[in-house]
This record gives structure tokens, C-alpha cells and sequence, in this order.
């Protein structure tokens, strides 16, 4: 029996379908590379906004009209069902359905996500995720351990943790996320560990022992922390329990502790009440805080919300504030970049792509080599750079 899977959206998302398809493996069934010879078909589904969505059901159209058992999982099947009651005999895999303790890791060769919570504690206006996961869930400490043990055992060198938000790990269990980074800080064995991303609201409230907690050379320095507006108006009508001040005081917090990092932030354009000005306090925000990454959204209404239901921004100013935002960032990040020329970093080759060997330092950035092998460590002088990765060679 064959099996062939397909997942999107975020990490978390990712992370539950290859846990799930692991399960089928281990039953026996054998991993295949196109559906037309899979005898079940499972797509991790996402819904985080309307054209994904779209998109989510278009592909699944397409599989089921190959006549294959089909299980769709993900968001999909618990934020919008109703979408799915034309394909008939589609077995359903929601998140809720997802338990850690249930499921083994995944054999993959260079790294394992490992969900360490489920749902979250937010009640952002405009987010469908939380539909679909509902509220915080911790997995237990000793369980993420255990997982962590395992992938180390098997050889993997970079740990991935992995949540809605990882900042709220563990306010339900009277632990946090500090704790458990220094848990599996003790862990011996040669591994990295990113931590995946942490919304303002709980971060603020950790910082400093989540920065002592990041001072370990088994943990990455890359955060993954949104702002999603600059204008404390916006943020207050996206349910966001934070200011622009918040935000900033975390990456004053990091640049001050750090000399090499990534700092990742999302971004919303075009939420129902922004205008220029409160678009001009997201330049503001993103002039100062410099992330090496910045993922940039336009609005998507989506049904269920509480901010379905407001007037949204013209869709060419949307557009054109997200442009002007696409240009800001590619500025910042070829000037972050730049300063790394003739620096001299290790760094663990994660994975092989079209350009060459893809390298992690210790601050997350993507360096480039032209050969190498996966799960190795080199040392490297970075020569050149583009906006999205640095290009080193072999010392």
C-alpha cells in the first residue's frame, strides 16, 4: 500500500501532517512522490486567509477527481467543514484531533518540528486559526523531552518547536517556556534548537529569562515575533494585547544581548480603519526594529471573525502599501546583510538546494556554499550576500 501527502501553511500545520503520515508509514505503507500512484492521499490544509483557502479546495478538487481515498487534515476541516460536504467519502483530520503523546516523530534527514502546544490564548479579531485549534493546550514537558531525546537520537541537528504561539507555552501547566528551553538545553548531544513564533503580548512578559534561556549555544538565535501594525488604534482593533512600544522594547531587548540574530516579524496591510497615517507608524516601527525577515498580508476577511463584518481598505491601497512595505524590507535586509561580508561564522548545513549547500550560523541566517553535506558544520567566510541569504565559502 502506497501513501502520498502534501501539507501546507505554517510550521505548526506542517509539522501535525508529517506526524500523522508517519503513522502510516509505520504501519507499513510506503511513501510515494505523486498521488496517481498513492493508494491514500492526505492534505495538510490551510485556511489563514481567503486565497489559500481557495487554493485549498481547488487542490483538493484536483486529487479527488484521481478516484484515491483522501483524508484531508489541518485547519480546513475544523475551521470551515462546510466547504467539504461535496466530496464525498473524504475522511476528516482536524488539529483537535492532534495529541503528541499519541504520535512518533517523523523521519525526516535534517530536522523535526515538535508541536509543544495546541490552540492558543489570543482572541485576535480577524484570526480564523484559533477557530480552528481553539484555546491553549501545553503539551507536557517530559513528553517534549522525550520527543526532542529521540530526534537527537536518530541524528537530527536541528529541533524545531513549534506552536501558534510558543510564547504562551505553558501558562495552563504552571510552567513556561524558559523552563523548557532550559530542559532541553541539558539534553546531551549535538543539536540546535529555533523556537518557533512568539506573539508580543507573552513575550513581554518572559523576556528576560527567555533571553537567558537563549544564551545557550543549542539555541538559535532567531525570533519570530509579529507586530502586525505599528498604531496602537489598529492593534487594539485587531485584539492584540500590546502597543507599538511593546514590540519595541523586545528587539531593544535582543539587539542588546545579542550581536548576531534574526528577528522575524508578520505584518497586516489594509486592516478595516487603517489609513496613511496609521500606515506611516508601521514604517516607523519596521524603520526601527530592522527585521532580517518580514512577512507582509493583506487583509483577508475571513468568516467567523469579528472583523468579517468591518468595512475593509480599498484593495489598490492595500496593494500599494504592501509594495511600498515589500520595498522598505528588501532595503533593511540588504543592509543587514551587507555588514556580514568577510565575517568568519561556523555554520550546520540544514539541507541542499538549485544554488548549493543551505547553512544555518548561529544567528539563523541562510548562507550558501557550493558544497557540503547535510547535517555537517563548517566554518565559512561570507563573501557576498542578496537580500535573502548570505554567500560563504569553505575555509
Amino acid at each position: 500500500m502506497n501513501i502520498y501527502y502534501e501539507r501546507y501553511g505554517c510550521t505548526l500545520n506542517q509539522a501535525e501532517t508529517e506526524y500523522f503520515v508517519q503513522e502510516f508509514i509505520d504501519s507499513g505503507y510506503n511513501l510515494v512522490e505523486s498521488p496517481e500512484n498513492a493508494d491514500i492521499i492526505i492534505i495538510g490544509t490551510c485556511v489563514v486567509i481567503k486565497h489559500t483557502e481557495n487554493h485549498m479546495v481547488s487542490r483538493i478538487r484536483d486529487l479527488y477527481s484521481k478516484n484515491k481515498k483522501i483524508i484531508v487534515a489541518g485547519c480546513l476541516p475544523a475551521a470551515r467543514p462546510e466547504l467539504l460536504k461535496d466530496f464525498h467519502g473524504v475522511e476528516l483530520f482536524t488539529p483537535r484531533q492532534f495529541n503528541l503523546d499519541n504520535f512518533k516523530n517523523p523521519c525526516l534527514e535534517n530536522y523535526v518540528s515538535i508541536p509543544i502546544a495546541q490552540g492558543c490564548n489570543g482572541h485576535c479579531t480577524y484570526c480564523i486559526s484559533k477557530i480552528a485549534r481553539g484555546a491553549l493546550k501545553s503539551y507536557k514537558e517530559e513528553k517534549i523531552i522525550e520527543k526532542v531525546k529521540d530526534a537527537v537520537k536518530k541524528g537530527v541537528k536541528e529541533i524545531r518547536l513549534t506552536a501558534l504561539d510558543t510564547a504562551a507555552y505553558g501558562r495552563d501547566i504552571n510552567t513556561d517556556l524558559p523552563s523548557l528551553l532550559n530542559k532541553i538545553e541539558e539534553i546531551e548531544g549535538d543539536f540546535k534548537v529555533r523556537v518557533g513564533m512568539m506573539e508580543p503580548s507573552n513575550t513581554i512578559e518572559i523576556i528576560d529569562d527567555l533571553i537567558q534561556s537563549f544564551k545557550s549555544k543549542k539555541i538559535f538565535k532567531f525570533l519570530h515575533i509579529p507586530f502586525q501594525s505599528g498604531d496602537d488604534k489598529i492593534l487594539k482593533a485587531m485584539g492584540r494585547d500590546y502597543s507599538a512600544f511593546d514590540f519595541l522594547k523586545i528587539v531593544e531587548k535582543i539587539k542588546s544581548n545579542f550581536d548576531h540574530y534574526t528577528l522575524s516579524t508578520d505584518v497586516i496591510v489594509g486592516f478595516p480603519g487603517e489609513d496613511e497615517d496609521t500606515f506611516n507608524s508601521t514604517v516607523n516601527v519596521a524603520l526601527r526594529s530592522e527585521p532580517d525577515i518580514m512577512n507582509i498580508t493583506r487583509y483577508s476577511p475571513r468568516e467567523g471573525t469579528l472583523a468579517f463584518y468591518l468595512k475593509p481598505v480599498k484593495s489598490a491601497i492595500a496593494k500599494e502599501w504592501s509594495k511600498r512595505l515589500t520595498e522598505l524590507h528588501r532595503e533593511i535586509s540588504e543592509k543587514r546583510n551587507s555588514i556580514l561580508v568577510g565575517k568568519f561564522m561556523d555554520i550546520l548545513v540544514t539541507e541542499k538546494g538549485k544554488l548549493g549547500y543551505l547553512g544555518r550560523t548561529e544567528g539563523y541566517r541562510p548562507v550558501i556554499i557550493e558544497n557540503g553535506e547535510i547535517n555537517n558544520y563548517y566554518y565559512v567566510k561570507i563573501e557576498s550576500y542578496t537580500p535573502y541569504y548570505l554567500i560563504g565559502k569553505r575555509m
